[in-house]
């Protein structure tokens, strides 16, 4: 065990050389940062968990019409918060880059597009108090010069192709992120987060994990947060992007933890979002203008819950009436074997525990 981990230690140290090799332009001494938050996650951003001084010449500060005040490090971030909370946002604030003082966004003047470095996405955006600042600024660096609204349009524009970058170098942590997880944490608290941030805050308030420094609490929570990355690709069910659930109409690929499908003898297939939505096609699919009989199926697989591989949902265990939600509320959620269906049903309050055949259609309803 011991040689395991300082192993991981060892990996650790090569994968973060990049980082800690020269001082970015972001980064600023402790003393002269402003961090709003007083919870556990005050040194951290709510969304990807990266620490906000090194990042802090493009933090954002947002106020909820609650009171409630998050702080993340780069617009990329704010950005996503933006599109799925926008209407309990009061007031949005910026780092000014030359003072470091946090300034009203709306007010704010963006250059975009820079030679100094990004945060969270490869095309750089900070922010000024004034305009002869940010002109300055743009004269000596480049970029284009814009407001709030524009510039977090531009950042909302490239959350996708920018989320699909990060995603790529976050997937070796994730998988290191896996090993400590497994041999250093209680596995017993692996829950579903929101981001990173929320997962690296649960860590921390739950002490799920024992002596992990800054980095391997990094690389737990980029696991738990998304466990897609640290796995084998080829073993997981691969879904057309273009598929949509013929239940609920949602495009199934964008729910690659619950995924389910149903493969017919004519060779044509049907994803689903969950088992739930596959069992109500499976057991009435004229209902959803598929008038197929049993007799037409070849195969039906489901996704594990904990491994997110590909197994065969007729030999599956499944439970029932958890305190975990699927894409669709309420969830039929399936496990290779019986252990771990016991397991997740005692850790997250499952009422029964079935088998495929045992299944009912009043169950899904």
């Amino acid at each position: 065990m011991k040689k395991s981990i300082n192993l991981l230690m060892i990996l650790f140290a090569f994968v973060f050389t990049n980082l800690n090799a020269e001082e970015m332009f972001q980064t600023v001494e402790a003393k002269d940062a402003t961090l709003v938050k007083t919870d556990s996650s005050k040194e951290f951003c709510n969304v990807c968990g990266m620490p906000l001084t090194k990042y802090y010449k493009t933090n954002h500060v947002t106020e909820f019409k609650n009171g409630h005040k998050e702080q993340y490090c780069s617009l990329h971030c704010q950005a996503q918060i933006h599109e799925n909370y926008e209407d309990k946002i009061k007031y949005i604030q910026v780092v000014d880059t030359n003072s470091l003082k946090l300034i009203d966004a709306s007010k704010a003047f963006y250059v975009i597009g820079s030679s100094k470095e990004g945060t969270m996405s490869p095309i750089s955006k900070y922010a000024f108090a004034s305009k002869e600042e940010a002109e300055k600024f743009q004269k000596e660096f480049g970029g284009k010069i814009h407001d709030f609204q524009e510039s977090l349009k531009i950042a909302k524009e490239n959350l996708s192709k920018d989320n699909e970058i990060l995603d790529e170098k976050r997937a070796p942590i994730a998988k290191k992120g896996k090993k400590i997880f497994e041999s250093m944490c209680d596995a017993k608290q692996f829950k579903e987060f929101n981001s990173i941030g929320e997962a690296k805050q649960y860590l921390i308030d739950n002490n799920t994990c024992k002596n992990l420094d800054s980095q391997m609490l990094q690389a737990v929570s980029i696991y738990l947060y998304n466990p897609i990355l640290a796995l084998d690709k080829s073993k997981m069910m691969n879904v057309p992007q273009e598929a949509k659930c013929p239940v609920c109409g949602m495009f199934v690929s964008k729910f690659p933890k619950w995924v389910a499908q149903i493969q017919l003898k004519d060779g044509h297939i049907h994803y689903f979002d969950g088992i739930k939505d596959m069992m109500k096609f499976y057991f009435n699919p004229a209902k959803y203008k598929h008038p197929h009989e049993k007799e037409d199926i070849l195969q039906i697989n489901a996704t594990d819950y904990y491994s997110l591989e590909l197994i065969d949902a007729q030999k599956a265990y499944y439970v029932i009436g958890s305190n975990i939600y699927g894409p669709m509320g309420e969830e039929i959620i399936p496990f290779k074997n019986e252990d771990e269906a016991k397991k997740f049903m005692t850790d997250h309050f499952g009422k029964s525990l079935v088998k495929f055949s045992e299944i009912k259609e009043e169950m899904v309803k």
